[in-house]
Parts: C-alpha cells; sequence; structure tokens
C-alpha cells in the first residue's frame, strides 16, 4: 500500500478548498444575467399554444 504523508493530505485539503472556494464565487454571483437571445426565446415558447406541443408519450414512440 502506498504511503501517504500528512504534508499531501494537507495540500489535497488546501486544493480542495480553493476548488469549493470558486465553485462557491460562482454561484453567488449576483449579477448574472440571461443573454437577449434566451429571452426572447424564453417569451416565444411561452407565447406558444400548448396543443403545438408533443405529448411526452409522442416522444417516447419515436425514441423508445
Amino acid at each position: 500500500m502506498e504511503q501517504i504523508t500528512l504534508e499531501q493530505v494537507n495540500n489535497n485539503v488546501l486544493v480542495l478548498k480553493r476548488e469549493i472556494e470558486d465553485i462557491k464565487d460562482i454561484l453567488e454571483e449576483d449579477d448574472l444575467e440571461l443573454k437577449d437571445e434566451v429571452k426572447t426565446q424564453i417569451e416565444e415558447s411561452r407565447r406558444r399554444n400548448s396543443s403545438e406541443f408533443k405529448s411526452q408519450k409522442e416522444i417516447e414512440k419515436k425514441f423508445l
């Protein structure tokens, strides 16, 4: 079995800590904005009549 030193464990923990902090920073960003293109697509989809959409069963028939 490979020997692992306390220093190696500590380094791994520090790397993980930095990565977690980076992830937290990304998740906590307040100024995230949807692109105009995405906003337009959302608006268009909301205007569509629900009868235009395919049902789950129709999709399953096609792909399963």
